[in-house]
């Protein structure tokens, strides 16, 4: 099952696909910060990696871009949460504490494969709103 990494820049979201050994699958995308853009981020995801694709975004992205999480889950994607400061340390142990974008996209991406670490992904839940 593939899976798609999430991080945001200042340019939009920028998404890194990685197969189920953690190789990189495709070119990294990058998204502008509009629902459109979003939209047509997960479609092109979905067409080339698959429905089952999940998606990993840090707690603070979610925050920021509450949209693109919104939008995913509507579409029937399953979105993994992990806690930025959970990532930080995982960056600082990785020696990538000054990677660009792509780099954490992937590292992201890539959590899901390491059983010890899926313990930290919450699962996003379609949340239904109250009139």
């Amino acid at each position: 099952m593939a899976t798609c990494g999430l991080w945001p820049t200042h340019r939009g979201v920028i998404a890194v696909v990685v197969d189920d050994d953690g190789m990189a699958r495709g070119s990294t995308r990058v998204a502008a910060r509009t629902a459109e853009a979003y939209w047509a981020l997960l479609a092109d995801v979905e067409a080339h990696e698959g429905l089952d694709c999940r998606f990993v975004m840090t707690d603070d992205t979610l925050a920021t871009e509450p949209r693109l999480a919104n939008l995913a889950v509507h579409r029937g994607a399953h979105v993994l949460v992990v806690s930025r400061s959970i990532l930080d340390g995982l960056r600082v142990l990785a020696g990538a504490s000054r990677a660009p974008p792509k780099r954490l996209a992937l590292l992201l991406a890539r959590l899901p494969l390491c059983p010890p670490l899926t313990k930290l992904l919450t699962p996003l839940r379609l949340q239904l709103e109250l009139l």
